[in-house]
């Protein structure tokens, strides 16, 4: 079978691991794949390498007249690779992606997936008409699809709730990682920092950005570690707008000593296994692969209640007792403390220092982890092409 596999760019995001991971899963099972990617270059990622990639544009246009030019520009080239390969399967990640495909005219099948909450992404949008107007593009678009996939059960809820997405449309297929390979990954040696053993590590993997609010972590972090007898320290990996504000806030908090910053790794495991704690602090996410690769490396873990999923607990207690509702959904770069940082600092302190706590969570997540195999999410994606 001919597949295409469009999404909006190809960088270091969730979203685009699945979609390399799903070709070459495709090139394996004998089927021919390709990938359309909206906006970007050859050379631009790793992850290319090897792979069939068409691009639309090489970059993404900041005027409104010449946004719309370009997306104009970039149904017709899609549609011109529709016509030239003919594909049986379309599959798209992400709304920009998903909004040209659900707009070809093909007899191929359609298969649309949602990454995040999107009531809680588009909260950026001030204007009212063009939040109803955006609304009702959603709702549009996935109640014209009947395989939509959601990663998580909180995507699907917010589909049918916040934009009244058919329920029958929508089918949850969690993110899911390759663990047998994490597990060797993790063992390689590090070479470009020390990891002492006298010392407990928090970490966090991710952009530095709006969405990932490590600024919370990082106050939280600050709060825990005045009052606290470990010695104990923490990791930010990743790339991102926001990194320089994060190394002044580590530094006004009086925390940049026992604080570390690593730039974003094509291996972060070996990074990750020496973790004692992995914190999510996004205020928002839909199913986030760095957890699944957490649990497969058996770390505990806490954050937000948008940003842990429900289903990975077989007992919803043992999830409210890891998690925190964000108060505050602006950055915030200043020393003011918030109540959600308070919440989030206890939590830090019992994911340390509470052996019970994080037996708990390991153990209510095993049942989960038991499935934790990328094959098994590629397998369920397979079922709507047949």
């Amino acid at each position: 079978m001919t597949y295409i596999l469009i999404i909006d760019h190809i960088a270091t995001g969730g979203a685009e691991r699945i979609l390399i991971d799903y070709y070459h899963y495709l090139e394996g099972k004998g089927h021919k794949p390709y990938v359309f990617v909206l906006s970007g270059h050859k050379g631009q990622s790793r992850w290319t390498d090897g792979v069939n990639v068409v691009y639309g544009a090489d970059s993404d246009e900041d005027n409104l007249i010449r946004k719309s030019i370009q997306q104009i520009k970039l149904f017709f080239k899609l549609k011109r690779l529709v016509k030239k390969v003919s594909p049986d399967v379309m599959f798209s990640f992400l709304e920009k992606s998903n909004l040209l495909t659900s707009l070809i005219k093909t007899k191929a099948v359609k298969v649309m997936t949602v990454h995040n909450v999107l009531s809680i992404q588009y909260t950026k949008v001030r204007s009212d008409k063009v939040r109803t107007i955006l609304y009702g593009m959603i709702r549009r678009m996935y109640n014209g699809c009947p395989n939509v996939v959601a990663v998580s059960k909180q995507v699907k809820d917010d589909l049918t709730t916040s934009f009244g997405v058919r329920e029958q449309n929508v089918h949850v297929i969690n993110n899911y990682v390759d663990r047998v390979g994490i597990r060797m990954k993790s063992e390689e040696a590090v070479d470009d920092y020390v990891f002492s053993d006298d010392v407990k590590y928090i970490m966090n993997v991710g952009r530095f950005s709006d969405q990932k609010a490590q600024w919370k972590l990082l106050k939280a972090f600050s709060l825990y570690v005045r009052n606290s007898k470990e010695n104990v320290r923490l990791v930010l990996m990743g790339q991102g707008e926001y990194v320089d504000n994060l190394k002044g806030l580590a530094e006004n908090l009086g925390i940049e000593d026992k604080t570390t910053f690593l730039p974003f790794s094509i291996n972060p495991y070996k990074y990750m296994r020496h973790a004692s704690l992995f914190v999510l602090s996004s205020i928002f996410e839909g199913f986030p692969i760095v957890l699944a690769e957490v649990s497969s490396l058996r770390i505990p873990f806490v954050g937000t209640r948008k940003a842990i999923p429900e289903e990975m607990f077989d007992n919803r207690d043992v999830w409210e007792d890891c998690i925190f509702d964000s108060t505050t959904l602006k950055a915030d770069f200043t020393n003011e403390i918030h109540e959600d940082e308070e919440r989030l600092a206890e939590l830090l302190g019992k994911g340390i220092e509470d052996c019970d706590f994080r037996q708990r969570i390991l153990t209510h997540t095993s049942g989960w982890e038991a499935n934790n195999d990328k094959l098994t999410q590629f397998e369920m994606y397979d079922k709507f092409a047949n």
